[in-house]
């Protein structure tokens, strides 16, 4: 398990500093109870956080 993490961590910097935002997701949050929701309130999120300001 150390390993695997090591490599996932490596890949997130790599990531970052190409620009991307990294979002890790537990499976169990997805298949367990409330999964759908927490998936829907996250992009519900997201999406506001990069909206366009209107004029």
């Amino acid at each position: 398990m150390p390993r695997l993490y090591s490599e996932m961590v490596a890949e997130d910097r790599r990531l970052r500093l190409a620009g991307y935002e990294i979002y890790r997701f537990g499976g169990w949050e997805l298949t367990g109870p409330g999964g759908e929701q927490l998936l829907a309130d996250f992009f519900t999120e997201l999406l506001k956080r990069h909206e366009k300001p209107t004029l």
